[in-house]
């Protein structure tokens, strides 16, 4: 990466040296990241990362339905089987079990493919609250070691394309070639070996994860933000980038029940004079959750962020973009579960190419939704006030 004076701080080495620290993970240079927007360019991308596999298959995902997507994924995985590929599912049954249709995990299993729940509850499973609260949330898809995809999107038809019969969720992902492959499939392992049992004794997998890097393919900085229960990587990260961002901050979350010490650092960075501005869902697929995030609606507002609701049918993206330079996109929500109970996963993305896409796909989502001012959030009516005071002290207990 070319430093100039137009450079922004945050992308000098001692930040980005920082923000891996918080992360607890390697800096990597030279990546080409691509962002994806929706199912409509997330899942063709991925399809075509399964397709062109020929040594390994690595996917997991919080949720993957028996329905006419998961079929989809399914034909796919079983093809990359059948042409000699080493595949691997690990996916959520918890998850699942918010959809449709069931777990695609039989189906799979009769394709011959390695399926692995995660924690799997039931009355032949090892049971604790531990076991049933903590649950792996993330999504990633790796095709042999060296293209990886990682972002928000289920495997569920609410994410495939309105058009197509689907859902037509707003949802962003990212596909990433470049040395944090390594570090992504390094991510994997671990959940597969904490899922159940031993990971799959594969050397090539654990050579490439120690130390055998693929090659750089871009201009990209990238570190790999894998987050899990009583770490709050994610929390201090954004607290972090709030404190430190010069110019904007601009956030799309789906349930931003976010923790005091989250919205104090956006308050705060509003209050000098930074550009804060949140993309949250109007109709939310989880009431309560939706009505707990309204909680932050007015300190944010009177320290002089803005705050937008999405006029489409559920927004569930899960990203920020700072100063135009900071970009990370992933499964972790700015609510309880994702920053203190589950197990995540996201890519922080060091680049002004990559930060200009990602500051113009947030402008062109905020075409599709309505400004929430002070005066009219003050105004609004007392029971929407009493709900949402009952919806946040629920939310604490998640």
């Amino acid at each position: 990466m070319v430093l100039t004076s137009n450079t922004p701080r945050l992308l000098e080495r001692d930040a980005l040296e920082r923000m891996a620290a918080i992360a607890e993970a390697p800096l990597r240079e030279g990546h080409d990241v691509r962002i994806l927007r929706d199912g409509a360019l997330t899942f063709p991308a991925m399809l075509a990362v399964i397709r062109a596999a020929r040594r390994s298959v690595c996917f997991e995902n919080f949720i993957f339905a028996h329905d006419a997507t998961g079929e989809r994924f399914a034909q796919a995985l079983q093809r990359a089987r059948e042409r000699g590929a080493e595949v691997r599912v690990l996916y959520d049954p918890v998850g699942t079990l918010l959809v449709r249709g069931g777990s695609i995990a039989r189906r799979l299993k009769r394709a011959r493919v390695r399926v692995r729940a995660f924690r799997p509850v039931g009355f032949t499973a090892p049971w604790s609250w531990w076991h049933l609260r903590h649950r792996d949330h993330r999504k990633l898809l790796i095709g042999d070691d060296h293209a990886a995809v990682v972002g928000g999107l289920c495997i569920s038809d609410h994410w495939a394309p309105a058009e197509k019969g689907g859902g037509g969720w707003r949802d962003t992902a990212v596909l990433v070639r470049g040395p944090a492959v390594a570090d992504l499939q390094l991510a994997f392992e671990r959940m597969w070996r904490r899922a159940r049992g031993p990971a799959l004794d594969s050397v090539a997998t654990i050579e490439m994860a120690v130390g055998n890097l693929p090659p750089r393919r871009g201009e990209a900085t990238v570190v790999v933000v894998g987050d899990r229960p009583g770490k709050g990587r994610v929390a201090a990260l954004y607290e972090w980038l709030a404190d430190n961002a010069e110019r904007s901050m601009e956030l799309s979350d789906a349930y931003p029940v976010a923790p005091g010490r989250v919205t104090e650092a956006l308050i705060r960075a509003a209050r000098r004079g930074v550009r804060v501005r949140l993309l949250v869902p109007g109709r939310n697929n989880h009431p309560v959750a939706g009505l707990a995030a309204r909680r932050i609606y007015q300190p944010l507002l009177e320290a002089g962020a803005e705050i937008w609701e999405w006029s489409g049918v559920m927004l569930h993206a899960k990203t920020a973009v700072v100063d135009g330079a900071i970009s990370m996109i992933g499964s972790s929500n700015l609510d309880p579960l994702s920053l203190h109970r589950n197990y995540e996963l996201n890519v922080l993305v060091a680049s002004t190419k990559t930060g200009t896409e990602m500051e113009q796909l947030f402008a062109s989502d905020l075409e599709h939704a309505h400004p929430i001012s002070l005066e009219e959030w003050k105004a609004r009516p007392l029971l929407h006030r009493l709900a949402e005071r009952a919806a946040a002290l629920f939310s604490w207990y998640l």
